[in-house]
């Protein structure tokens, strides 16, 4: 459920400031969050778990580094 939060929240500032996730990583990289997000939402009888919990193990670590990277920029505006 928080994959999916957080793809779903990444989506909205997508469609607001696609300029504002670049500064932090590329296009694909969000791209790929966001279409997880969509695979859990809408087609989450597709679910492979061993790739959720890939996920989950060793790149879970990466996004929040780059999410804080993001709420620091926020603060400083």
């Amino acid at each position: 459920m928080r994959l999916q939060s957080i793809g779903e929240a990444l989506k909205n500032i997508d469609k607001r400031d696609r300029a504002f996730l670049l500064e932090v990583a590329d296009k694909i990289y969000w791209s790929n969050i966001i279409k997880t997000r969509e695979i859990i939402t809408h087609h989450y009888i597709d679910i492979d778990s061993e790739t959720i919990f890939m996920i989950c193990d060793e790149k879970l670590n990466d996004l929040e580094n780059k999410i804080s990277i993001l709420m620091d920029k926020l603060k400083d505006k």
